[in-house]
């Protein structure tokens, strides 16, 4: 119609002025073309308006806007209708995708398995919540951070390729757990990036390591009881033998001097025997052990009655014993009979460590780290244990005491994988031991 309107009147504007036509018809010819082509220019804004609106949704990905262009003519409503049914498809899409990150953000989020993002800058992210707890720190932003927790394990995180494992190890908390760390590389938006998993191993590694000692020790002590039966027997009868011979009259004095000698001879290698026996024996318990009958324990019970237990025969040897717990309410699952022969265990060593001093102190305390994990600890402020020493406490057979069977550590580890948890040596600031059950 605008067209129309202005073409008719651009023409009666042509015939009037070749025509001779009057002033005042030509003057209202040519304000019906103006008016007619403003309405044509606005008409078009109008028009481009709309679609430029409707083109910087999708450049801005904003799909809220409708549009409302049929009253401009009926030519208009397919373009209104159209416009409207893109805009809510792209916005559901939208939508969509959305709920979608949501979903995986979420469930990143709540993964068990700790995730590193490793840019080519040196900068590191963390992923999710385990990882958080893991390092126990809000944020990381550098891999310079990745240093308190080790050198090595800053080296590995740093070095390894897309598609390779390696173990690395992380100390946190004076605690050193290994971890296999995964990489796989990832771009986005054009940035190439190197995300990082790992799983902790370190019970595995534990349990695997306790069950080989187990069967070295099932196999070992079963052997050496088999050998000193006989042994046993055939000193025995000796024993009796020389015994008899003895009690009978002998004149040559040199013969019976012998004969004493060999009995001495035969009563020591029967005590040896005997010790050996016990010795093996001793050791048998960790291949016998039964399975934990865990239930809830309140840590400030169980300290005071382990207190009660302690406290005189530790006093007789003038050396103190604390014990503290925080929160008051702490409570663990433990079985309580398995944790009495850990914590008595650890008591045992340190009072070797101070029977010494002069002022001897064992700290026994319990408290929830910042991994939420219980941590049942002993401490003295003894000597403390050298580095070459460190690295083979818990293994059986292993002990630096003259009269030491090496079997009290490993059952200490050993209770304590079979609670699900760990045991862990560090030297004290002031150069005693801390021992420390993590459950």
């Amino acid at each position: 119609m605008r067209l129309t309107l202005l073409f008719v009147a651009m023409l009666a504007l042509a015939f009037a002025i070749a025509f001779d036509g009057q002033l005042t018809l030509m003057m209202t010819l040519v304000i019906v073309i103006l008016i007619a082509g403003i309405s044509l220019i606005r008409f078009m804004h109008k028009i481009f308006g709309d679609l430029e609106c409707f083109l910087s949704g999708f450049r801005f990905g904003d799909f809220q806007q409708s549009f409302t262009i049929r009253q401009l003519g009926t030519s208009f409503e397919k373009l209104e209708t159209l416009l409207n049914l893109t805009s809510e498809k792209f916005k559901q899409m939208r939508l969509k995708q959305e709920q979608q990150a949501v979903y995986f953000q979420s469930l990143v989020q709540h993964l068990p398995l700790p995730f590193l993002i490793v840019h080519d800058n040196g900068r590191v992210e963390i992923m999710n919540m385990a990882t958080r707890r893991l390092f126990n720190v809000a944020e990381i932003t550098n891999s310079d951070q990745l240093t308190q927790y080790g050198a090595s394990f800053q080296r590995d995180v740093l070095q390894i390729h897309p598609g390779e494992s390696l173990l690395s190890s992380i100390t946190i908390e004076n605690t050193e757990e290994f971890f296999v760390l995964t990489s796989t590389a990832i771009s986005l938006q054009g940035s190439q990036q190197k995300l990082v998993s790992l799983q902790n191993v370190q019970g595995e590694l534990d349990a695997t390591e306790l069950a080989s000692w187990q069967n070295l020790l099932r196999v070992t002590s079963h052997e050496i009881l088999n050998s000193l039966a006989p042994v046993s027997s055939c000193v025995q009868m000796v024993e009796s033998l020389v015994g008899d011979i003895l009690g009978k009259e002998i004149n040559d004095q040199d013969v019976r001097d012998d004969l004493e000698d060999i009995r001495d001879a035969i009563e020591t290698m029967a005590r040896r025997s005997e010790g050996l026996k016990r010795f093996v024996q001793s050791y048998r318990q960790l291949t016998r052990m039964p399975p934990p009958k865990t239930r809830k324990v309140m840590v400030g019970d169980y300290f005071r009655r382990l207190e009660s237990l302690l406290i005189h025969e530790l006093a007789q040897k003038r050396i103190a014993v604390s014990f503290s717990w925080h929160p008051a309410s702490l409570t663990l699952l433990a079985d309580e009979d398995m944790l009495d022969q850990a914590i008595i265990n650890l008591v045992r060593n340190a009072v070797d460590a101070v029977k010494d001093s002069d002022d001897g102190k064992i700290g026994i305390r319990a408290y929830i780290n910042g991994k939420q994990r219980v941590i049942l600890e002993v401490s003295d402020n003894g000597p403390g244990i050298d580095a070459e020493t460190v690295s083979n406490i818990f293994v059986p057979f292993f002990t630096t005491k003259k009269q030491g069977s090496g079997v009290g550590l490993s059952v200490v580890r050993y209770i304590m994988l079979s609670h699900g948890g760990t045991a862990h040596y560090s030297p004290a600031a002031d150069g005693g031991s801390i021992f420390r059950l993590v459950f």
